[in-house]
Order: C-alpha cells, then structure tokens, then sequence
C-alpha cells in the first residue's frame, strides 16, 4: 500500500510538472495580456464589481475600433446590471434607462470627438480599457508575486501601485483586478467571456426605439442636410479609380453612404436596386461604403448582384456629410443641391417620400 501511494505521488508530481512547463513565464504572459489589451480590433467581456461599501454590480462591455481613414473611432456599448444601457457610434450618444422608461440621445453634428459624457462612461474601473492603460502607465514597476489558481484556471499574479491582477497562464488574459481603498478595504472585479476580435455588427452600437419610453433628444443639428450645397467629395471607386463629385455636375444623383456589416443598409438594397430600375435614365446612382475590407464590400457587391457605382468612403465624406448613422441617403438635384435627405432603412413612408423626390428632382 505504501509503494502505490509513493508510486501515485510521483506520477501526479510529474503530471504537474508536464504542465507547468507547458506554461509560458510570468514576463511573456504579461508582455501577450499587455499586447492583447493595445492591439484589440473588437472586444467583449462582463465584469463583476465586488466592492465592500456599495452592492454588487454586473456590467457587460462591447467595444469596436473602427478605421475611418485617416482617423481611428471608437464604437461603445455598455450594460449596467440589465438596466441601463449606453450606445455610442460617430457622433451620437443613447443612455437607455429601462427602469424609468426614457432614452436620451446626445447628438454632436460634425463634431467626431468623443464627448465627455463617453468619457466619463469608459472611466470606470471595470472597463478593462482602463486596466490596460494602467498597466502601460506603470509597465516599468509591475512585479511578479505568484502563480495560483483561480476559479479553476492556472493564473499568474502581479502588482503595481494600488493594483493587484491575476491573468490567464496559459491564454494571457485578464481574470481578476483587485484594488486598495485604504487599508482594509479592497474592491475586486472579476472578468468573465472575455472575447477578442470576434465580428461585431455595427448594430451592437445602435440603440432600438422602445415602445412607452420618452424620448429626448440634445445636440447642434437633429435634422439630415437639406437645401444646401452638396458638399465635393473625391473618392475611389472599387478598382481604384478615382471620382468625384464634379464628374456628374449637371445630373441629378441619388447619392447613399451605407455598410455590408448594417443590417438596414442590407434590407434597403431592394429598393436601391429599384431606384436603379426606375431612375436610372435620369438619376445618377451612386453609393458609398464605408467597410473596413475592401474585398468585403466587392464580396457584397457580387453576391447581390449590384451594378450601380459603389465608391470607398473616407473621413472627409463622413465629416463633410454629416454621417451619423447607415443608410444615409440623398437625392441631389442637377445644379449640386441637396433637396431631399434621410437616415435609416428605406421602407415604408420614409421609401414613399424618397421615390416621390425622385420623381420631382431635375
């Protein structure tokens, strides 16, 4: 008896001893987390925020870098305890309070910065983004304590200023942040599905109007452009070839900024399709994409059969047009004037209105 005991104890000794050398060191799992937490594409995780002098509190975070040549933006979503919900994308902010039944929406116009309100949602330290750039504020003073388990995953633990953090051993991700409040009192937030660079709808980003809830609106401009000069643009078309607005002055244009990965810009394409039908002897069609792969809009652009001009979008377009949401859409009459204007899918009275200024533009 005492031989398999002594036998059973060497071979789980060198059980752990196989996979603990199948671990990386603590310097290379920090130095992945810390590239991992910079070089993120799209990012979702929940946090759990144990503090000791206010309840337990659930949040769920979705964020998206998206490449608006030559500027980086930053698209938001964050749930407080299935409550209140923040929807940030270009230039509009959506709190979504369910408990009061309300929505209010900050609108920016031109304005692409993020607003204070944005920043004051993504400074809380459950938001791992914050995490991240902590770690890079303090990378030179991070020291290793240990290697433990935690909720059944082999972690490694550092510290550095008030912070304690444990992170993944083996996938180099965040598991837990503790931090000091004072002496004795420590708030812990605990990450769980945590996911990297998995697609992610734009959809995510956009808040759905809800039947009952009062809605509120602030911000520079409410409405989409209308009467005024259509602003120049010079683009690419998708083989490269550049265009510009200047090259159709005498035509009226039927002119959409839209997106493969938009559902409503999706469901609209019938009806570009239709204007191309009925139109197109008159009406220039024109369409600009604003996806982030080229050869997913050329994809698209196959599979559903589009034959009208599809353009690459850049920042100056979005900034010049006043993107706020896909589709955007606009019908410019033969001497460069926006007379008619719309956001979101083109059905119903919103596709009624946009044939009838079809039907009226010179």
């Amino acid at each position: 008896m005492k031989l398999y005991v002594l036998f059973l104890s060497v071979v789980l000794g060198l059980v752990s001893c196989a996979g603990n050398e199948n671990l990386q060191s603590p310097d290379e799992i920090l130095s992945k987390a810390s590239e991992k937490l910079t070089t993120w594409e799209t990012i979702s995780f929940t946090a759990t925020t144990n503090n000791p002098t206010r309840p337990t509190t659930k949040t769920v975070y979705k964020l998206k870098k998206v490449n608006y040549e030559p500027h980086l933006k930053l698209f938001f979503f964050k749930e407080m305890n299935q409550e209140t919900a923040i929807y940030y994308k270009l230039a509009s902010l959506a709190v979504v309070e369910d408990k009061k039944n309300k929505i209010t929406v900050f609108d920016y116009g031109k304005d692409r910065s993020i607003p204070r309100y944005l920043e004051a949602y993504m400074g809380d330290d459950d938001n791992l983004l914050v995490t991240a750039r902590l770690m890079n504020q303090f990378k030179d003073n991070i020291d290793y304590v240990e290697q433990t388990s935690f909720n059944d995953r082999e972690s490694y633990v550092y510290t550095f200023d008030k912070y304690k953090i444990w992170i993944d051993a083996k996938l180099a991700t965040p598991l837990k942040l503790e931090i000091a409040n004072g002496k004795s009192a420590k708030k812990e937030i605990i990450y769980d599905a945590l996911v990297f660079n998995e697609p992610m709808d734009d959809a995510v980003f956009t808040h759905i109007e809800k039947e009952g809830y009062v809605s509120s609106v602030f911000g520079i401009k409410k409405e989409p452009m209308l009467n005024v000069k259509a602003p120049d643009w010079n683009l690419l078309d998708l083989d490269g070839k550049k265009v510009s607005l200047g090259d159709f002055r005498g035509s009226p244009i039927f002119l959409e900024a839209w997106t493969s990965s938009c559902n409503h810009c999706m469901a609209s394409l019938p009806k570009v399709k239709e204007i191309e039908s009925e139109f197109g002897d008159k009406v220039k069609v024109i369409t600009v994409n604003f996806d982030y792969d080229l050869s997913e809009t050329k994809k698209t652009a196959k599979t559903e059969g589009l034959n009208y001009m599809i353009l690459q979008g850049d920042a100056s377009f979005d900034k010049h047009y006043d993107l706020r949401s896909f589709p955007s859409y606009f019908v410019i009459n033969s001497e460069g004037t926006i007379v008619y204007s719309e956001r979101g899918t083109i059905e119903g009275k919103k596709a009624k209105a946009l044939f009838e200024a079809l039907r009226r533009v010179k």
